[in-house]
């Protein structure tokens, strides 16, 4: 993996897009910014944030906070509840299906993925992988295994016996990427 080209991310926005998800490209000094302004016109008042190295880099809390937004970085399991925003980094992309892929063990980064409304997943360009096979690739060849591996692909959907769509049953309403040009 490396710098993301312009066409892989192209192909990762368009089919993310195409579950109904929103996705940007910004630099690590406009991080903050970015997310920022995607919470702002979306109306969202107040977000738990996983904070990773990354996101101090991009100053992702001072920007949200500058921005009038309530932030919560600790207790994330009792605030999540009332909570209208979630914001984790994820550890890859793939960009045949517009899907984040988490694998880490963070409790945290699965709880604002799952329980609020408005999910933020930020990804690294440089992980985003071409194809679902090549995430197979890039997973089998990690030092260790992690215990959790999730595919986000889109808002949560989900349907009843009689085929009626419903969104947000098991995850949240919205959701958006942001795709970091980080190397």
């Amino acid at each position: 993996m490396g710098k993301i080209t312009d066409e892989l991310y192209e192909r990762f926005k368009k089919n993310l897009e195409s579950v109904n998800g929103t996705c940007v490209r910004a630099s690590k000094s406009d991080l903050g910014k970015a997310v920022a302004e995607i919470l702002k016109e979306a109306g969202i008042p107040d977000t738990c944030i996983v904070e990773t190295p990354l996101m101090k880099e991009g100053g992702v809390i001072a920007a949200l906070e500058e921005a009038g937004i309530k932030v919560y970085t600790d207790h994330i399991r009792l605030n999540a509840e009332t909570v209208k925003g979630g914001i984790s980094e994820v550890q890859y992309g793939i960009a045949d299906l517009g899907t984040m892929v988490q694998g880490r063990d963070v409790i945290d980064e699965r709880i604002v993925s799952t329980m609020s409304e408005y999910y933020i997943g930020i990804v690294k360009g440089s992980t985003i992988v071409p194809e679902y096979d090549d995430m197979f690739d890039v997973i089998a060849a990690l030092p260790e295994m992690p215990n959790f591996v999730g595919f986000v692909t889109g808002p949560s959907r989900t349907a009843d016996i009689e085929c009626v769509s419903t969104v947000g049953v098991h995850g949240p309403l919205r959701l958006s990427a942001v795709v970091v040009d980080d190397e």
